[in-house]
C-alpha cells in the first residue's frame, strides 16, 4: 500500500476490472506493485493507493488525492508511464469501470488500520425530495450512533460521483467485520434514514480486500 503524509484528501478514484484470460494473478499483483512504486508514488497530490481484490476474482484500485486537480493530473500522466502500459496490457479493457468520487463533508484524513474497503454506489430514490444535506445528516447519524459499536470500523466517507449518483465508502479492519457491519444496517434504526434514500435497484456494492 502507498501512503504519503501530505495532508487531508478530498477525492477518491475507484477503478474495478478483470485481468485477461491467461494472465497470472500473482504476476499482475507484482506489476501493480511496480506501478504503485514507480508511478503513483511520484505523483503530486496522490496520498494513498491500494490494490484490492474481491471474492469474484476481480481487482480494483482505490486512489485518494488531495484535490480533483491532482487526481486529474495523475490520470493524464498515467497514459504516458511505462509501468502503466505494462499494467494495462494485462487488463480486460471491456471490464474496466471507473468512478471519481468527490468526498462530501470536507477534507478527510487518510484511513488507517484496515484490510477491507466496502465500496457502493447508488441513486437517490426521489430526486425531488433528496438533498445532500439530508444525506450527510443521515451519514453523521450512522457515524455517531452505529459505527462506534464496532471497533473494526476505521473510516466512513460519502461521495458524489455525478449529479445523480452517490457513493458510500467504508474502511474496515477485516472483510468479515465489514460484511457484518453492512448487514446490520438493515435492522438498525440509526441506519434506516440513509437506506431509505437509496433506490435499491441502483445499488452496486461489494467488499474488497487489500492485496498491495
Amino acid at each position: 500500500m502507498l501512503k504519503k503524509d501530505i495532508g487531508p484528501v478530498t477525492v477518491m478514484g475507484f477503478a474495478r476490472y478483470r485481468i485477461k484470460g491467461g494472465v497470472d494473478a500473482a504476476e499482475f499483483v507484482a506489476a501493480a506493485r511496480v506501478w504503485q512504486q514507480e508511478f503513483l508514488a511520484a505523483q503530486p497530490g496522490i496520498a494513498m493507493h491500494c490494490l484490492l481484490g474481491n471474492l469474484k476474482g476481480e481487482f480494483a484500485d482505490a486512489i485518494l488525492a488531495t484535490d480533483p486537480e491532482a487526481f486529474g493530473a495523475m490520470a493524464q500522466a498515467h497514459a504516458r508511464a511505462p509501468s502503466s502500459a505494462a499494467l494495462m496490457e494485462m487488463l480486460d479493457p471491456d471490464s474496466i469501470r471507473l468512478t471519481q468520487n468527490l468526498l462530501l463533508g470536507g477534507p478527510k484524513q487518510l484511513p488507517d488500520g484496515f484490510s477491507c474497503v466496502e465500496f457502493g454506489t447508488f441513486n437517490p430514490k426521489d430526486m425531488a425530495t433528496f438533498s445532500e444535506d439530508k444525506m450527510m445528516d443521515a451519514s453523521d447519524r450512522i457515524e455517531n450512533a452505529y459505527l462506534p459499536r464496532f471497533g473494526e470500523a476505521k473510516s466512513h466517507f460519502m461521495g458524489r460521483v455525478d449529479e445523480t449518483t452517490y457513493s458510500e465508502i467504508a474502511f474496515v479492519e477485516t472483510s468479515g467485520a465489514a460484511r457484518e457491519i453492512c448487514n446490520g444496517y438493515l435492522n438498525d434504526a440509526d441506519c434506516l434514514p440513509l437506506l431509505e434514500m437509496f433506490d435499491p435497484q441502483t445499488v452496486d456494492l461489494d467488499f474488497w480486500h487489500v492485496l498491495a
